[in-house]
């Protein structure tokens, strides 16, 4: 059997990683070590790819058909009005422009940058080169690095044999900190033009969170990077900053007041961020993807997987990274739907003049205008800590993936006063639901649980819970 290989880029999150993928009856994962964003190295999630890529098949209503009538259905459906249109970024740019045409004049790319200042787009959109991370003399982390963008690692402990001093504002002491300050008491945070922040926006982030730090940023002179979740988060910005968006907590409340009927996700899990009692009122969910979903679509377009596609994603440094495909069938679909056929090369000649480059080439960081933001009317707000559960949101939970760390972590003073025997449970109760797991004794603040998983009682990062044993 002849192996095919791609040259690609791993979907996990928008670090930009590159790898082969080897199809060889099954698939298998190998480094590409001339990738200048990880230089071959892959996290646990980047070696676990061959679970992510199970083929997806078109359905109409449960029965098996073709790419084409799928499009065709899915077309007649959402002509039907009240559609919206949600896209996590997890596809190329080429497919981001065409499925702006389609989407109109309800957009929805997760991020709620409505609720932001305009000015702070750019920086919330592309990151700074990792190079400048490693040259960093102090160090800010509003992330769990080692959970939830490990490849960040290689670039902080660089800058720290280099004298970087590394503070992490987070609710568990972290090996690669010098110093942890909890959240709760930011106030002692001491920043200067020196300093660099690393913090992440994604769908389910906090807008007054997000505002205060890039307050503290900006009130000190210090710089700002936003790290991001999906493989296209950045091209999905950049390409849509001058779109009318809708914000997602927007399309869950006009899906539950039934104005939207019909929902169209590109490459994106909608259960993974919606609730499934609101998913249930739609009359209509229709999913193109490359893999299977584990949301309930009335209508699923399958097309190639992310690895096939003829495309280009931008990575978090703002890389236009091509892929290393030929396919064009989630484009052919996106036509089907539009009424009309989107030409690859013209598709990909609009991104270059988006983002003002002649040719994609992964090795060079094209010159992103990053203008300065006003002052913010925000202040450092401590998070709400009265027994929480924190969701540390990561590849596995965006992905729906299953994954071995089934556990909540907490402070050894929390599991003696609740007399927690080793090898038990934990029952944690909240939002009217109650669940049983197991937990594992770690550095972690008090009253707070930390869970990589998802348990379907979450609502938002933090969640207030009651604990017994």
């Amino acid at each position: 059997m002849t192996d095919n290989v791609y040259s690609t880029i791993c979907p996990g999150c928008n670090f930009g990683c590159g790898l082969y993928i080897r199809e060889n009856g099954t698939l298998e994962v190998d480094f590409r070590k001339s990738s200048p964003a990880n230089a071959g190295k892959l996290c646990r999630f980047g070696m676990s790819l061959p679970k992510l890529y199970a083929p997806a098949k078109s359905v109409i209503d449960g029965k098996e058909v073709t790419l084409e009538d799928a499009a065709k259905e899915a077309a007649k459906r959402i002509s039907a009005g009240s559609a919206a249109f949600l896209s996590f970024g997890n596809t190329t740019c080429e497919e981001l422009v065409a499925f702006q045409k389609v989407a109109g004049s309800y957009l929805c790319t997760g991020a709620n940058f409505e609720a932001l200042p305009k000015d702070t787009y750019q920086t919330l959109s592309v990151g700074i080169p990792y190079s400048e991370i490693e040259a960093a003399k102090h160090i800010v982390l509003f992330i769990d690095p080692y959970e939830q963008y490990p490849l960040i690692l290689r670039r902080l402990l660089s800058a720290k044999k280099k004298g970087a001093k590394i503070t992490a504002v987070w609710w568990k002491s972290m090996p690669v900190a010098s110093e942890t300050i909890k959240p709760s008491d930011v106030s002692k945070l001491a920043l200067t033009k020196d300093s660099l922040v690393i913090a992440d926006f994604h769908p389910l982030s906090d807008s007054e969170q997000v505002k205060s730090v890039l307050a503290l940023a900006k009130n000190a002179g210090a710089r700002i990077t936003f790290l991001k979740p999906f493989a296209n988060s950045t091209g999905a910005y950049l390409l849509s900053k001058d779109a009318k968006q809708k914000s997602l907590a927007q399309l869950i409340d006009d899906i539950n007041k039934g104005t939207i009927k019909t929902l169209f996700c590109l490459e994106s899990d909608p259960s993974a961020l919606i609730p499934s009692e609101t998913l249930s009122k739609l009359t209509n969910l229709i999913i193109q993807t490359g893999q299977s979903s584990s949301a309930k679509a009335n209508i699923v377009i399958a097309h190639e997987p992310l690895y096939k596609k003829k495309g280009t994603l931008i990575n978090n440094e703002g890389r236009a990274q091509a892929l290393g495909g030929a396919g064009t069938n989630g484009l052919d679909a996106l036509g089907i739907i539009a009424g009309s056929k989107f030409e690859f090369n013209a598709l990909h000649d609009s991104l270059k003049k988006a983002i003002g480059i002649s040719a994609v080439d992964e090795f060079t960081i094209p010159k992103y205008d990053r203008p300065a933001y006003g002052a913010i009317q925000a202040a450092a707000k401590p998070p709400e800590t009265k027994t929480a559960l924190l969701s540390v949101y990561n590849p596995f939970m965006w992905f729906n993936l299953a994954d071995d760390n089934d556990f909540v972590e907490l402070n050894l003073n929390t599991a003696k006063a609740l007399k927690l025997l080793k090898g038990g449970t934990l029952k944690i109760k909240s939002n009217g639901a109650s669940i049983e797991k197991k937990f594992k004794v770690a550095p972690v603040q008090e009253n707070v649980l930390i869970t990589t998983r998802k348990f379907g009682i979450e609502k938002g990062m933090l969640t207030s819970v009651e604990i017994s044993r």
